[in-house]
């Protein structure tokens, strides 16, 4: 998350997330400026574009090389990571993990649409190596490293990625956020292992538990003030993550999602269970309730085309995901 300093009164407004979608941008888009200047966006790995993903073709969206020859598969989506995107990043290891140098040069020569090009030669004069001539041919691609670039990363992609790695398999993700300030786009790419003590969701769409086993009464207080609420210390403070727009589903224990609208951007704070600013809430504009008709779990896991994990009290989840999930309910729960 970005924070905007205020230096007068000592105090910070967080700024505006967006998505790839929202500004317009495709996944060839975020492909064509990352394999331009990978160097530059993906500094803490130093890297050399050989390859970039042709339409309508069975290839990673960019292959690229370190200063020793190592090969690094990139996937990258617009969207949060699922299990989906690390499944298709390995199909792309084995297709391309025991190519030879004169296949990676043949890539290359398409990439820079010059057949004349020479990969070992480029890449001496790209790394400006001090000990030219010691990477010979047979020295390329001894290892694979495989990359994910995403804008956002759901639990089950960290666990399996946690899982591999501990297996010996040379995968990390790389996680960016889109902000505007001002009108103005940025970009920011999280150059840290999201998987190794540090990760942090990002999203546009969240499913919030309501926690009506706990306290059924919550659940009527959401539904009647039009509102997405937490309660206590480690569960409130989720709240606080929600900025004006974002979509925000109610999900109720043994029913499913009851409800969705967006929240407004101001957080509020009030008394629960007889203790000062134990709730934390944000209204929900363009409310609509259908608790008569619940979304059950197993509906939702059909709709989305994925699985939901309920223990979080919000849960992150991406711009797919939440489509399929307001086309379902305006089809068959309203």
């Amino acid at each position: 998350m970005l924070y905007k300093l205020d230096c007068v009164n000592k105090d910070y407004s967080k700024v505006k997330k967006t998505s790839m979608k929202d500004i317009g941008w495709k996944e060839r888009d975020l492909q064509d400026l990352l394999s331009k200047h990978i160097r530059d966006l993906l500094s803490a790995r130093e890297l050399m574009t050989i390859f970039n993903e042709r339409q309508y073709q069975e290839e990673p969206d960019i292959l690229a090389l370190d200063k020793n020859g190592d090969l690094y598969i990139l996937e990258l989506k617009r969207w949060s990571a699922g299990k989906e995107n690390l499944l298709q990043v390995l199909r792309y290891g084995q297709l391309y993990g025991s190519s030879t140098y004169d296949e990676l040069n043949e890539m290359y020569q398409k990439y820079t649409t010059n057949k004349s090009s020479c990969l070992l030669d480029d890449h001496e004069k790209y790394f400006s190596s001090k000990q030219r001539g010691l990477l010979n041919k047979e020295g390329f691609n001894k290892q694979q490293n495989f990359l994910i670039v995403v804008n956002g990363l759901d639990q089950e992609t960290v666990e399996a990625i946690i899982f591999w790695k501990n297996n010996g398999l040379k995968i990390d993700a790389i996680v960016y956020w889109v902000f505007e300030i001002n009108g103005d786009k940025y970009i920011e790419f999280n150059m840290y292992s999201p998987v190794e003590g540090f990760l942090e969701y990002e999203s546009n769409s969240y499913i919030l538990n309501t926690n009506s086993s706990h306290d059924p009464s919550v659940t009527e207080d959401m539904l009647s003030e039009r509102k997405a609420a937490a309660y206590y210390p480690g569960w409130r403070e989720e709240i606080e993550r929600l900025q004006k727009g974002d979509k925000i589903f109610l999900y109720q224990n043994k029913k499913g999602i009851i409800a969705y609208g967006e929240a407004d951007g101001f957080l509020r704070k009030k008394e629960y269970d007889g203790i000062p600013d134990y709730e934390y809430s944000m209204c929900l504009d363009n409310f609509i309730s259908f608790r008569d008709k619940p979304m059950s779990a197993s509906d939702m896991r059909r709709a989305a085309k994925r699985d939901f994990w309920f223990a979080q009290t919000l849960m992150p989840i991406d711009e797919d995901a939440r489509d399929l999930l307001i086309k379902e309910i305006k089809e068959k729960h309203l």
